[in-house]
Order: C-alpha cells, then structure tokens, then sequence
C-alpha cells in the first residue's frame, strides 16, 4: 500500500510539473522613485499659501507577466503598485491576433475615452495635473471602474486609424474587487457605461483624435434617484510635429445634469499646447487649459490654467519643473494660485 502511495504521488508530482510547464510565461520589473520640492502661492480665496511640508516622494512597482496560449493569443499581464506594495491597479491586455485585441482593465488608466483626456504636448505633465490646486473637471468616460477595451486590428484600416471601444456594465467606481466577488452598489447613481475612440496619423506629422463616452444615470438600485440624460463626455483635437516642435489644440465637454436640480450642467473645456526639443536632452513646453462653467440658471466660473515646464534628461535621473498660475482655482470666482514643482525622477 505504501509502495502504491509513492507511485501515485509521483505521478501526480509529474503531470504537475508538466502542466506548470505547458503554461510558464515570463515575469519583469521596473519601476522608479520620485522626488519633488512643490511651493503653492495662494491668495484668500483660494485658501491662502501652504504652510506644510513641501517634500513629497513615491515609489512605484510594476509586475508585468506575459505568456501565449495554443492558439497563438498572447497575453500581458500588469500589476502596478506604490508605496508600501499597495496594489492601485492592474489590467491584461490579449493580443488576439488578426482580430485585434482584448484590455481587462482595473483602473490602471488609459482605458475607453481616459486615454484621449489630454492629448497636448507637454515636457512633463499634463496642465492640470502638475501639482497644483486647480480642481479641474475632464473626461473620464467608464475609467475608473473594471472595464472592457477592445482594439479593432490596426492594419485592417487606412491612414494608421485605431479604432477602441470600451463597455463597463457597471461605473460605479469599484475598480479594485476581487475575484469571484463584485463591487456592490456603491451608491454613485450610475449604471453601465459604453465609450469609442479613434485615432488617426492621416499624413507625416499630424496625429488626429476624438471620443466619446455615454453612462448611464438612473439607476434603480439607488433609492431616490431621479434619473435623468445619461452622462456624457467627448473629446477632439489633434497634434502636428515639425521637427524638433510639437503643436495642439483639443476641445472637450463634460455633462453634468443627472435629470434634476444639478447647480453645474457641463463643462466646456479647450486647452493647447507647444513642446520643443532643444536637443537630446532638453525639453521645454507651454500650454494652457480653459474650462467653462454652465450652470442650471446661468452664470459659472471660467478656470483657466498656465504651464510652463521643462525636463532635462541625466541618464538615469531627469530633472522637472513647472510653474503653473490658475484664475478661478475650483470654479471659485476670484480664487487664483501659483505652483511651481521641481522633482527628480529616478527609473530601475
């Protein structure tokens, strides 16, 4: 009996080890830590300068997974995580050959209309988000809750277009569910979501886009919601190279009305900007975003948005800064502020 124990489990050691085998992928790293110095110089309105520590860092992680499968689908797996090895997000994307290509993604950005929110050339980062205090509203379309992108295959079209469609069934938010499990009703008064982008490379130099994005808003799980138009984003614009320059100008419009007595019903918003390569290393840009306010009556703020960056590239190691001013911080009648940002990037 004993003899026939070890020959069982032997067996088994071996067909497992076979199937691990059959199925073994490839695993990578990569990652880098960021350092930065920020100043904020507010007036009254928009709350005064700050008074904490200016000092900030973080440290991102991301496992990347790939294999294929019989069939020749291939697949990439991420997992990016921050400091102290917290999972933010993750997606997999499948390369389904001839046929395009299928994105699982949990929030780890870049899916449906997201990937479209700012398309202007920049030396760092985009206007609104280079650490300032601007509370700027733009596209989202399903991001931020697991979702669906597929990518129709890119040599089927003319002119390099690259057509996505995205679904979520339910854009509530709940990006980081685990498995077998669901995000439950998360009270965001919101049900499934369907985006479609296109981009395009029509001539040497000029890269040309637009999305647009439907979720909807009544749903019936949220008690006491009266459910109104879906909510809707869209987006256009394009970018021209020349040389060493890059230009670009984007319109953009984000709903707010959810069928009842809503303050803010959408928001208009155009932003530009202008990039140079003064050389291999050297990066300069200035852009501005502009995003006005309709409200329900009349009347809204106009926030409005300056940058001027530049990154300059040390090898392992790039040096960025921003100095970005914003009028009407929030959608805050009077309330201006000025950020500068130095930080030091560092990528292993």
């Amino acid at each position: 009996m004993n003899k026939l124990t070890k020959v069982g489990l032997t067996a088994l050691a071996g067909s497992l080890t076979a199937i691990t085998g059959a199925n073994a992928g490839s695993m990578s790293f990569a990652g880098g830590a960021n350092l930065t110095w920020t100043n904020h110089d507010s007036n009254p309105t928009a709350g005064d300068d700050q008074v904490g520590n200016p000092i900030g860092w973080s440290n991102n992680l991301t496992v990347t997974g790939s294999g294929e499968l019989d069939n020749g689908i291939s697949w990439t797996a991420n997992a990016y995580q921050s400091d102290a090895q917290a999972l933010t997000s993750s997606n997999i994307n499948f390369d389904l050959g001839g046929v395009g290509s299928l994105l699982v993604d949990n929030g780890a950005g870049g899916a449906g209309l997201d990937a479209l929110d700012d398309k202007m050339p920049t030396a760092w980062e985009e206007t609104w988000d280079a650490g300032t205090l601007a509370g700027a509203q733009t596209v989202t379309g399903v991001h931020g809750s697991a979702s669906l992108t597929y990518t129709l295959p890119t040599d089927m079209l003319p002119l390099g277009t690259k057509i996505r469609l995205a679904y979520t069934p339910k854009a509530d938010g709940g990006s980081l569910q685990s498995d077998k499990g669901v995000s439950g009703n998360l009270g965001s008064g919101k049900g499934s979501g369907q985006d479609i982008t296109i981009e395009m490379t029509p001539t040497d130099g000029l890269y040309v886009f637009a999305g647009y994005s439907e979720v909807e808003q009544d749903d019936p799980g949220t008690a006491g919601l009266d459910g109104g138009d879906d909510q809707m984003h869209g987006t256009y614009g394009f970018t021209y190279s020349m040389g060493p320059m890059v230009v670009g100008i984007q319109q953009a419009y984000k709903s707010q009305d959810k069928g009842t007595t809503t303050t803010v019903m959408y928001y208009d918003n155009v932003n530009w900007g202008v990039a140079f390569n003064v050389n291999d290393n050297l990066s300069i840009s200035y852009a501005e975003f502009e995003s006005e306010e309709h409200l329900n009556s009349t009347g809204g703020q106009t926030l409005e948005i300056d940058s001027i960056q530049l990154a300059y590239n040390m090898g392992g190691a790039t040096l960025k800064v921003a100095d970005t001013s914003v009028t009407d911080a929030d959608y805050t009648a009077a309330a201006e502020t000025d950020t500068t940002v130095v930080a030091i990037s560092l990528a292993f």
